[in-house]
């Protein structure tokens, strides 16, 4: 059997549990080819990849999507001509992680596939929402990517399709220790506006780790470092607390780790929006923006006491029945 295995390329979520996945479908098929859309991430992909597509990359300013930009970005004529170069009836099986171009390739050329992706959770009803639900929010995670069948990643099992997160082996092998410093992952807001905030803080120490800086420096109290997956997850181990957006992936491993959590959704991500409605039920803080009086809520945040999740990935179980059945 041969699968086509497409990854969205909007922020690192889902890049950096494509290991995982991609290792888990080389024990079912003879060849996995990887399809990787948007170029919105900072992680270097650990799968290799075969075909790539400018797809849709959405542009986030300031911790808010500019929707404006986006429609400007977007080019469907070179997206258009990139797809046309892509065998797809060489397949026998498509495996989208919310990656637009084999979704919709899979319908037209009738080739069984799968979504699994976190957005394919919001599929269940019994998924967190905020009291507010947005329509076009709900009408993107629901089709932006049309597959035969589906699994979600979520916090917990909310449904029967539905397996919880996966945690990498290099996350599962760590052993975490409770540090000074606390870990920021901010990378949709400007670097100023992280040290106008962060800087007023001066009895903690902060480890921001940005998309723009390209090497170690310091600034007061404050440490930056470029995103790089090796030194990001010893600073969360070695952490005392992390603040970051309401990705899923993100959040998922620094429940699994047991540190203290503030998630920051960005403003316009409805999936953002909704883990925070599912972080807030399990008893995570979060904050609509970042403020200027930030220095008592970090302070009693970090005398709270922790949250562990110990995760159990279905994930493996679930795609033997769904390849099954398809």
């Amino acid at each position: 059997m041969n699968i086509l295995y497409g990854i969205q390329g909007t922020g690192n979520g889902h890049l950096s549990r494509a290991e995982s996945i991609y290792r888990l479908l080389l024990k079912k098929a003879d060849k996995v080819d990887v399809l990787l859309s948007g170029n919105n991430y900072s992680l270097t992909p650990n799968v290799p990849i075969k075909y790539r597509n400018k797809g849709l990359t959405f542009v986030i300013n300031n911790g808010e999507i500019d929707y404006i930009k986006t429609l400007a970005n977007l080019d469907v004529f070179t997206s258009y001509i990139e797809q046309k170069n892509i065998p797809f009836k060489d397949y026998d099986f498509i495996i989208t992680d919310f990656e637009p171009i084999t979704a919709w390739a899979s319908l037209r050329f009738k080739i069984p596939s799968i979504h699994i992706s976190h957005q394919a959770s919001f599929l269940e009803k019994n998924v967190p929402r905020p009291e507010s639900r947005n329509i076009l929010g709900e009408y993107i995670m629901k089709y932006f990517c049309p597959t035969n069948d589906y699994i979600g990643l979520h916090y917990k099992s909310y449904g029967s399709s539905i397996s919880e997160p996966i945690i990498s082996n290099e996350v599962m092998s760590l052993s975490s220790v409770v540090g000074d410093h606390v870990s920021v992952y901010l990378p949709w807001f400007d670097d100023d506006h992280l040290v106008s905030i962060f800087s007023k803080i001066k009895d903690v120490k902060f480890c921001i780790f940005s998309k723009k800086t390209k090497s170690f420096n310091s600034f007061k109290n404050i440490d930056f470092y470029p995103i790089e997956k090796i030194s990001f997850l010893e600073n969360i181990r070695t952490s005392c607390g992390v603040i970051s957006n309401a990705g899923f992936q993100t959040s998922s491993e620094v429940l699994y780790l047991g540190k203290r959590l503030i998630v920051i959704p960005i403003r316009g991500q409805y999936e953002q929006l909704c883990n925070v409605a599912a972080l807030n039920k399990i008893g995570i803080k979060s904050l609509n923006n970042l403020s200027e009086n930030l220095n008592g809520t970090i302070l009693e945040w970090l005398d709270s006491q922790p949250i562990k999740l110990n995760f159990q990935n279905t994930l493996n179980r679930l795609l033997i029945q769904k390849i099954n059945k398809l």
